[in-house]
């Protein structure tokens, strides 16, 4: 279904939790009460109002649809006023099912591998040489998928036999993509679970071997970084000689290397910086297609097929680029404050089972932040929530006193 501004699934799921909220607000008592989270929500929202007032009237130029369009996924944060009305066993049924899913469209997403054939949504397709074999590689892993292989591996809801094959499934279709980055943090995440159960002593002696091997790997990398393109590259990015380093390599440069990532990074942060006015709220809500960024003139982007020329604000490699661009300085950092918070209370609730989940999960996504846009997508921040509020509810469970009836 296609009917203008709506039209993705996700639109539609945003209609029926508008749906919910309302109908909750007039049902629920103390419905809107203040705590600490929702105090932060209420600042991005009026951030975000600013956000879209200064594109609209103040940039112009752009019509309601696409600045819709360009920050439709923040509107997803109104799901913490469901969650926290939602009875704990609710919660821990709906991550379950939500598990359930994820574990089944894994099934689907290693098939396609097998099969060589678009199963899932459509999406770039390209080969990986693993043992002198092509096998092709997705990008339409599971939405949930780094999240709930996570939750296999540590906190599992299923037990026996499905815990095997559930575990199994997830974490091979979580390597099943090939991302070199997405595998090295999948890995120190599982480390840092490994330690943080172990006993405190263990965790000392662990740590004091971990470190003499980590600062002899960092001693011998940085001489043969030194010595690298990339460090050179990095040079004459932060002079802004993005020409410069085309002329280095042009075919290693456009094909998404970490150097890429960073020059994305440094032109989108430079323009805010050239244009002061637009340092705080940011450049515009501007979609990819708008006419308004023809007026822009970026060097360093993937290349648009259509137009000839590099994406001028879209940016699928790292998360950081679109967002300073969209949202300035002051939208970027209300919006990181909120995946902050969530990421320091996981970190302080380590102890509970979904509070170690969550943090590791929260490690991932900003480590492989810097390689995709997963920061951006509602995925990253409703599971957090659905935990968030597990565990405070498990609390209350616990201060809350017996009480006894004597007859």
């Amino acid at each position: 279904m296609d009917i203008g501004v709506i039209s993705k699934g996700g639109d539609f799921a945003f209609l029926i939790l508008i749906g919910i909220v309302l109908i909750d607000s007039f049902c629920v008592k103390n419905y809107l009460k203040r705590d600490w989270f929702i105090v932060l929500l209420f600042l991005f929202a009026v951030v975000l109002i600013a956000c879209i007032v200064w594109s609209k009237w103040i940039i112009g130029g752009l019509t309601w649809s696409e600045i819709i369009r360009c920050c439709r996924y923040q509107f997803f944060w109104i799901a913490y006023l469901v969650f926290r009305n939602m009875e704990k066993t609710q919660l821990e049924r709906l991550l379950k099912y939500l598990f359930n899913i994820t574990a089944f469209i894994s099934v689907l997403y290693l098939a396609q591998i097998i099969f060589h054939q678009t199963i899932l949504n459509e999406a770039e397709v390209t080969r990986e040489k693993l043992f002198g074999i092509r096998i092709p590689r997705y990008y339409n892993q599971p939405d949930l998928i780094q999240f709930c292989t996570l939750m296999a591996i540590f906190n599992n809801p299923h037990r026996g036999m499905w815990k095997i094959v559930t575990t199994t499934l997830l974490i091979m279709a979580l390597l099943g993509a090939f991302h070199r980055s997405l595998f090295g943090l999948f890995l120190v995440s599982l480390l840092v679970g490994f330690i943080l159960q172990l006993p405190r002593l263990k965790q000392i002696q662990f740590l004091s071997v971990l470190s003499m091997v980590l600062i002899g790997c960092v001693f011998f990398a940085g001489i043969r970084f030194m010595s690298s393109r990339t460090f050179s590259d990095l040079q004459y990015i932060r002079k802004g000689m993005y020409s410069e380093v085309e002329e280095l390599d042009p075919e290693d440069f456009q094909k998404s290397t970490f150097t890429f990532r960073l020059a994305v990074l440094y032109e989108r942060n430079q323009y805010l910086w050239d244009n002061p006015k637009k340092l705080l709220l940011g450049g515009g809500l501007i979609s990819e297609d708008s006419p308004k960024t023809n007026t822009l003139d970026f060097k360093v982007g993937l290349l648009d097929e259509v137009k000839g020329r590099p994406t001028q604000v879209d940016c699928g490699d790292i998360s950081y680029p679109s967002m300073i661009f969209r949202l300035g300085y002051l939208g970027t950092a209300m919006y990181l404050t909120l995946l902050i918070y969530l990421f320091v209370y996981s970190y302080k609730k380590r102890n509970y089972k979904y509070g170690l989940v969550t943090f590791l999960f929260w490690i991932m996504s900003f480590g492989v932040s810097f390689f995709s846009s997963n920061l951006l997508s509602p995925a990253t921040y409703l599971l957090p929530l659905i935990t968030y509020f597990i565990i405070q509810k498990t609390e209350q469970e616990k201060d809350s006193p017996d009480i006894c009836l004597t007859i």
